[in-house]
Parts: C-alpha cells; sequence; structure tokens
C-alpha cells in the first residue's frame, strides 16, 4: 500500500510537533516514573539563553554543585517531589516574561512537572532530616531576595535539576 505525499506530511508534522514519545525510567529508590529529560531540556534551551541574560545578581546560588549529590537512595523521590513543587509554585508560576513563546515554553514545562508529580503519587517517598535540610536551603535562599530575581535565578538554574535527573535514568521506554 502506498502513503500519498499529503499523509506523510501529515504523520512527519504530527512527530515534529510531539515529538518522540520515549522517555527515560528514573531510578528514585523503590519507585520508577518516567520522564521525558529531552523534552524537559529542548524546552529549557529555547529559552535558557534569554533566561540567563536576565540574571542580573550574581552574589547566589540555589543549587551548589552538590546539592543533588549523597542523596540516599530512599530519599530521591522525595526531593524530586519537592523541588518539582518549587519550580512549579515558585519559579514557573511567577516567571513573568514579554515574549509569548517563553509563557508558552514555561507553561509546557510547568504541565510537564505536573505530570511528574502526578506520577510520584503512586510511590511512598520517604523524607529524611537531610532531605528537608536541602529543601529548606533552597527555599531560604530564594525567600531572601526579590521575587522576580530570584525567579529569573531558580530558572537559569534549571540546568541542576536536569542534570540530576539525567544521573537517575536507568532504562529507555
Amino acid at each position: 500500500m502506498t502513503m500519498t505525499m499529503s499523509g506523510l506530511l501529515y504523520i512527519m508534522l504530527g512527530w515534529s510537533l510531539s515529538g518522540p514519545a520515549w522517555g527515560w525510567k528514573l531510578n528514585l529508590g523503590t519507585c520508577r516514573v518516567t520522564v521525558h529529560t529531552h523534552e524537559l531540556r529542548h524546552h529549557f534551551h529555547a529559552i535558557r539563553h534569554s533566561v540567563v541574560e536576565q540574571d542580573m545578581y550574581l552574589g547566589a546560588k540555589f543549587f551548589e554543585s552538590d546539592i543533588m549529590k549523597d542523596v540516599q537512595d530512599s530519599e530521591r523521590c522525595c526531593l524530586l517531589q519537592h523541588l518539582l513543587r518549587f519550580y512549579v509554585e515558585k519559579v514557573f508560576s511567577s516567571y513573568a516574561s514579554i515574549h509569548a513563546e517563553h509563557k508558552r515554553t514555561t507553561s509546557l514545562m510547568a504541565n510537564a512537572f505536573l505530570s511528574i508529580k502526578k506520577d510520584l503519587l503512586q510511590c511512598h517517598c520517604q523524607c529524611g532530616e537531610l532531605t528537608k535540610q536541602k529543601m529548606d536551603a533552597i527555599q531560604a535562599s530564594f525567600e531572601k531576595l526579590d521575587r522576580d530575581i530570584a525567579t529569573v535565578k531558580a530558572f537559569g538554574e534549571l540546568d541542576f535539576l536536569l542534570d540530576w535527573l539525567d544521573s537517575l535514568r536507568s532504562t529507555q521506554v
């Protein structure tokens, strides 16, 4: 059976709009969830340059290079839940851009984070003191700054979270 040129174009357009359907299973202790980190990176990198340009306050960092290290396997799920909530409630909801494409991208990322958060509900995440301290430190650093400055800085540091998620990948699905 031959496919018409318009049928082929329709399939190609559908694929390009939705992107590949595969993702990665993340190793979160006893829990496994599928995350499409390649799509998150694609969306983030589409606006990263603009966001980083807006970051004029270089005196603070929310994610020091070691904040994601030394997280016990059993606490990865909990830390991820807290980080997703932080980004959805504090960062994505407060990020203001005059560019329609940036608003759309931010919305796509927030929806992806909410989807991951929903998948994590099936897990029984355990939170230990170290995870609580890490999130308290991130929250305190965020609250010390002006809301707009903190939002831009946290958005610009999203690479740390994406790198951590990539480090947790176990199998492709």
